[in-house]
């Protein structure tokens, strides 16, 4: 499966975790392409924050999102992510021309994530298989 993450909110970050983690527990191959806003939540230091909610709320609710989180086990999704990389069913691959558009350098980002790529190489990969837009 492949899919476009073009938003930077918390929630965006976590239907991401939990697809793509799930769907490689399932043995599926889960495709990420990170674009314009989406682009930020491969950065290393980038904390999303809830959408929908007053300015100065978004990053409280991102924390008592995070507390709830913890209760089900999950400390840090970023593990979880990196956990499904390591196993070869999951890959997130930045859009290069974002990257330049954007100014964003590859030394940003986590280091398990893929070589950028561009719109042409993500239409490539995933032809002939599903796309979702997050």
């Amino acid at each position: 499966m492949n899919f476009i993450v073009k938003d930077k909110s918390f929630e965006k970050f976590m239907m991401m975790t939990i697809l793509g983690t799930t769907g490689g527990a399932m043995d599926v191959e889960m495709n990420f392409f990170f674009t314009f806003w989406g682009l930020n939540l491969l950065k290393r230091k980038f904390k999303p924050k809830v959408a929908g909610m007053p300015t100065p709320m978004k990053g409280m609710a991102a924390g008592m999102f995070r507390k709830r989180l913890k209760k089900f086990g999950i400390e840090d999704p970023w593990e979880l992510i990196k956990e499904a990389v390591d196993d070869g069913k999951m890959k997130l691959y930045p859009c290069q021309m974002t990257m330049d558009l954007m100014n964003i350098k590859r030394e940003e980002m986590w280091d398990f994530v893929e070589d950028p790529i561009g719109a042409a190489g993500f239409i490539e990969m995933s032809d002939g298989g599903q796309v979702v837009s997050l």
